[in-house]
């Protein structure tokens, strides 16, 4: 095969099955000597994208993470999660203790001799643990604590500088590798440094997979066979400080899947209810912190935990009286009464009858302040509501206001459901008198004259307010309403002492077909009066109903009657939309 010399690009002699491989090749070198723009650009791309790829490298080692099954993640905030676990490498949660702080190969310590020339070294420990000081000594400082060192520095430069200030201190953590196994999202070689974590490192590992335990964790030390258990949920739950110990160098950290079987469970009144991966010597105040603790609605008197017998066919209910545990649930001591948990073991945490159990009612309308309103149910009264509600406003009509009860809203009347479909030719007179009467009846409507009680001051009925019960305050009146068979229905500005023909007239009058012995004035509660009758007053928000002269069928004037009515207590409608709202 014929070879094509191109700069950077090695001469290709391909046989057998590479000459495929080749010939694409070749075709690829050709293109690039005709194009030689081309192929620098090309060149160029390749440089870019190798240098990018050198410059992504770090002390991290992260293999290709390939989701599998169900528990697939989110790698773009995983990504996100290391990238922000390694830059807190090396962080500290609290102040070097110098007692407990023990010196390891890589730790860099400061050094100064306070001679007449000072003297400032910084020296990192050897691999074998030595500190070589110059002209001082060579002090084995590995495994030792750093106040320890501190004293064995200052012995050995005194006797070189003798009288001369010696200052020691920690100037830079070493850092090691801890390998991260089991159910995390990327099992690597992790970097670490004595002030890290397991915590901390898991997470630079991408953190525990939906499958992993955060109970139960493996952390298997240089040197030793035999595991530590690490429980991050007692330190994740409430900060459990010995539940996440720090690393050192050649730790194994093994997260193992989440067993599903070997659990307690708690339900009830505290924070987060649940099932816990069980572990041996878990309590029963362990259970309650790791679910966050006990809420205030917790009758703690009577908490059951149900035990399940060996043969499984039975259980024991243990009732235990935690009064005391209340104040104490998150301390350091031991609580009283305190029991161990068997794996399967439930626990029930009742909760306090009736507690903070909240009764309010709605105002709405003309108030200064419309909202919700606290009440001690059947001893609150109207006037109280009304004045946490700051009183009524000046448009406020205080003869149209209305309370209504929403749990008497709910009771059926079976009679009436009974006649509503029936026409009024089926029905006994008694039947059309009880349908009649029920039909203008506002349901739940409670009969409270707001004019005697808030302006003549007269508290025969103040009503005691349940729960739910709703005010409308509606805005005061200032028309009566005429329809039916006049020339010019409508809404009249309404003026003291005219009657109902005044209306009519100022309506333009009867219609062609009006009957004006049959004229209805239907009350804004809903209550309807022959128009020549003297056992009405014409009030703001009247209506005036003039029916047509030939034979109506009752039927026809009973439903635009009942339609106006409706009309009028459209407030119901409105006073339910808000309840619902609760």
């Amino acid at each position: 095969m014929k070879s094509v010399s191109v700069p950077c690009v090695a001469k290709l002699q391909c046989s057998g099955l590479h000459n495929i491989i080749g010939t694409k090749i070749t075709y690829f070198c050709t293109f690039m000597k005709q194009n030689r723009i081309s192929a620098l650009i090309v060149i160029l791309f390749i440089g870019v994208v190798s240098f990018a790829s050198a410059q992504r490298g770090s002390t991290f080692t992260k293999p290709r993470f390939i989701p599998k099954g169900p528990y697939e993640y989110d790698t773009t905030n995983t990504e996100k999660g290391i990238k922000l676990a390694e830059s807190s490498v090396g962080l500290l949660t609290r102040e070097v203790n110098p007692k407990e702080y023990r010196i390891g190969a890589g730790d860099v310590v400061s050094i100064s001799i306070g001679t007449i020339s000072p003297l400032h070294y910084s020296i990192a420990v050897s691999s074998e643990g030595n500190l070589v000081i110059p002209g001082v000594a060579v002090i084995n400082v590995k495994d030792v604590t750093l106040d320890s060192a501190k004293k064995a520095v200052r012995e050995a430069a005194g006797k070189i500088y003798a009288g001369a200030s010696v200052d020691v201190s920690l100037q830079r953590l070493r850092q090691f590798k801890v390998y991260v196994l089991g159910a995390v999202a990327m099992p690597s070689v992790v970097v670490a440094t004595p002030a890290d974590h397991v915590f901390d490192v898991i997470e630079r590992a991408g953190g525990i997979l939906d499958t992993g335990a955060i109970r139960g964790i493996m952390l298997i030390r240089e040197g030793t066979s035999e595991p530590e258990y690490v429980d991050l949920q007692r330190f994740l739950a409430y900060g459990y400080s010995e539940a996440n110990p720090t690393v050192q160098g050649g730790d194994r950290i093994v997260v193992p899947l989440r067993n599903t079987k070997d659990v307690i469970s708690i339900s009830g009144e505290v924070v987060a209810q649940g099932e816990y991966l069980y572990m041996p010597g878990d309590s029963l105040s362990t259970l309650i912190r790791m679910a966050g603790g006990l809420l205030a609605s917790a009758r703690l008197d009577s908490v059951v935990v149900v035990r399940m017998r060996p043969q499984g066919q039975d259980y024991d209910e243990i009732y235990l009286d935690l009064t005391q545990w209340r104040d104490l649930q998150f301390s350091d001591t031991s609580l009283p009464g305190d029991i161990a948990l068997h794996t399967g073991d439930r626990v029930y945490v009742r909760a306090i009858p009736k507690w903070n159990e909240r009764a309010e009612v709605v105002v709405d309308g003309e108030v200064v302040y419309p909202g919700r309103f606290a009440i001690i149910p059947n001893v609150t009264r109207l006037t109280d509501v009304i004045r946490m509600a700051g009183g009524f406003t000046e448009q406020a009509s205080l003869e149209d206001a209305v309370v209504i009860r929403v749990s008497e809203m709910k009771i059926e009347d079976k009679e009436y459901e009974r006649l509503k479909p029936l026409p009024p030719s089926e029905m006994s007179k008694g039947e059309l008198q009880y349908y009649r009467t029920k039909s203008r009846e506002v349901k739940g409507v409670m009969s409270v004259s707001f004019p005697d009680l808030f302006l003549r001051g007269n508290h025969d009925n103040d009503p005691v307010m349940r729960n739910h019960d709703s005010i409308l305050v509606p805005i005061r009146n200032v028309y009566i309403n005429v329809s039916g068979s006049v020339r010019r229905p409508g809404r009249i500005m309404y003026q003291p002492g005219l009657k109902y023909l005044d209306y009519i007239n100022l309506a333009g009058g009867y219609g062609f077909r009006a009957d004006m012995d049959a004229t209805l004035v239907i009350k804004v509660k809903g209550d309807q009066f022959p128009a020549d009758s003297e056992n009405y007053t014409l009030e703001p928000g009247d209506n005036i109903l003039v029916l047509d002269e030939p034979e109506i069928k009752f039927i026809d004037v009973f439903t635009q009657a009942l339609t106006i009515a409706a009309q009028l207590v459209t407030i119901v409608g409105v006073v339910l939309t808000i309840v619902r709202l609760q």
